[in-house]
């Protein structure tokens, strides 16, 4: 029984040094924005893309925009993973005018 406390104790810790780690993994979103959809969007005006304050908030319809395309924006889903196009949601979501 001892020993069996001993690795879920250890299991534990081990969970709580990598947590952090992997949140360092994640790609930056706002680097991806500025390399990849700055030349048709920006933040606060209009260019030939709407202005990410004036885009709708919600995760799953970004995701989907962004993966699939909408309207005159091409797909992406091919060329990010899916952990970049969750960090250009979570970047567009903390630049969206509420």
């Amino acid at each position: 029984m001892k020993k069996a406390m001993q690795i879920i104790m250890t299991a534990s810790l081990l969970g709580l040094i990598t947590s952090p780690a992997m949140a360092d993994d994640m790609p930056d979103g706002a680097k991806l924005f500025k390399k990849k959809c700055k030349m048709c969007h920006a933040i606060n005006k209009k260019k030939v893309g709407p202005a990410v304050i004036n885009m709708s908030a919600d995760a799953d319809m970004l995701t989907e925009t962004i993966t699939n395309g909408r309207k005159r924006m091409p797909k992406f889903g091919h060329k990010f993973s899916a952990e970049e196009i969750e960090s250009l949601v979570a970047f567009i979501q903390r630049n969206h005018a509420e």
